[in-house]
C-alpha cells in the first residue's frame, strides 16, 4: 500500500506551496511507514517528466529539493509501501510512464501468480517491471485504444475487469495526461489490512483504519489537489468510493464521474475479456456514467 498526491494549478507551483510547509511535512512523515521508495511526475511544456528512487522520501535530498521547486502546473507524488512478493527496485517504483501519461497506484492485487493473465501478451511484453500497478496502467492504456480515447470509460472498463478477476484491496490511483488529472477512488472496505496497519503503528482508532483508503480533494482559487489519508487535511473533502475526479489542466474545472458499474473486489472468477483483442468492450462499464458536479474557478 502506498500514499498518493496529485495536483493541478494555474501556473507552476511547488508541492510545498500547494500543501503548505506544515502539510508537506505531514505528508512526507508518512514515508516512515511507506518507506520502499518515492517518485514524482510533472508536466511543463514538454512533459511528462519522472523522478523516482527506491529510498525513503524523508531521507532524500532530491525529494526535498523537488518538492520545493516549481516544476510544473500538473503533477503527482508517490510514497511506496511495496506489496510483499513484488520486489523493491527502480523499475517497480512509481510513477510509471506510458507515452504522454504518468500513473501511480495505491493497493494490491491477488493472486500474484495470475498477474500475467491481466493483459494480452502484446501488452504484457511492454512491462518494464513486475508490479500489479504497472499492469493496471497498461490495462487502462489498452482499453483507451478500444474506447475512442475516452479516459473515464477506459478506467471504468479496467476496474470492472480487475475487480472481477482478482482479490483487490484498492485500485486508488492518480493518472496524469497532458490535459487532465484523474484521481481514482476505488477500494474494498472489507479488505483494509487492519493487522498490518496496527503492526506498523499507522492507525490507532477505528476511524483511522476505516479511512486508510480514502482519497480526499481540496480546491482553491488557483489549484486542485487530491491525496491519500493519514496526515492532517483540514478543509479537504473525501472523494466517494467508486468514482473518479477529473480536473481540467487549463481551467481547473472539476467533474466527478461514478464508477458504480464496477463491483466490489471479490476475487471471484468471471469469464475473461480476451474478446477485447478483437474489438469488443465490456459494454456496461460506463454506459451509465454520471457527472455529479462541475465547477470552474477563476480563469487565468
Amino acid at each position: 500500500m502506498c500514499r498518493l498526491l496529485g495536483y493541478c494549478s494555474l501556473g507552476s507551483a511547488p508541492v510545498a506551496s500547494l500543501l503548505t510547509e506544515e502539510g508537506l511535512r505531514g505528508f512526507t512523515a508518512l514515508s516512515a511507514f511507506h518507506s520502499d521508495g518515492w517518485g514524482m511526475a510533472w508536466y511543463n511544456t514538454d512533459g511528462p517528466h519522472v523522478r523516482k528512487s527506491t529510498r525513503r522520501a524523508a531521507d532524500e535530498r532530491d525529494y526535498a529539493r523537488l518538492t520545493h521547486r516549481a516544476l510544473g502546473d500538473i503533477g503527482l507524488v508517490h510514497l511506496r509501501w511495496a506489496t510483499p512478493g513484488l520486489g523493491i527496485g527502480y523499475h517497480n517504483s512509481h510513477p510509471f510512464r506510458y507515452g504522454r501519461y504518468a500513473f501511480a497506484h495505491n493497493g494490491a492485487l491477488y493472486p500474484q501468480d495470475q498477474l500475467g493473465e491481466m493483459l494480452p501478451a502484446e501488452w504484457e511484453r511492454r512491462l518494464t517491471g513486475t508490479t500489479d500497478s504497472e499492469r493496471y496502467l497498461l490495462h487502462i492504456m489498452w482499453r483507451l485504444e478500444r474506447r475512442g480515447r475516452d479516459v473515464v470509460a477506459a478506467i471504468a472498463d479496467t476496474v470492472v475487469s480487475i475487480g472481477n478477476r482478482y482479490a483487490v484491496n484498492s485500485l486508488n490511483a492518480i493518472l496524469l495526461s497532458p490535459d487532465k488529472m484523474y484521481a481514482i477512488s476505488w477500494h474494498d472496505p472489507a479488505r483494509i489490512p487492519e493487522a498490518e496497519l496496527r503492526r506498523r503503528g499507522l492507525a490507532g482508532t477505528p476511524e483511522e483504519i476505516a479511512g486508510y483508503f480514502h482519497l480526499a480533494y481540496r480546491m482553491t482559487a488557483d489549484a486542485v489537489a487530491a491525496a491519500s489519508s493519514g496526515w492532517p487535511q483540514p478543509g479537504w473533502t473525501v472523494l466517494p468510493n467508486q468514482s473518479v475526479l477529473v480536473v481540467d489542466r487549463a481551467t481547473l474545472e472539476m467533474s466527478v464521474f461514478s464508477l458504480d458499474a464496477a463491483p466490489a473486489a471479490s476475487g471471484r472468477a468471471v469469464p475473461d475479456d480476451r474478446g477485447l483483442e478483437e474489438g469488443h468492450q465490456v459494454g456496461h462499464a460506463t454506459s451509465r456514467r454520471q457527472r455529479i458536479y462541475g465547477r470552474r474557478p477563476a480563469v487565468r
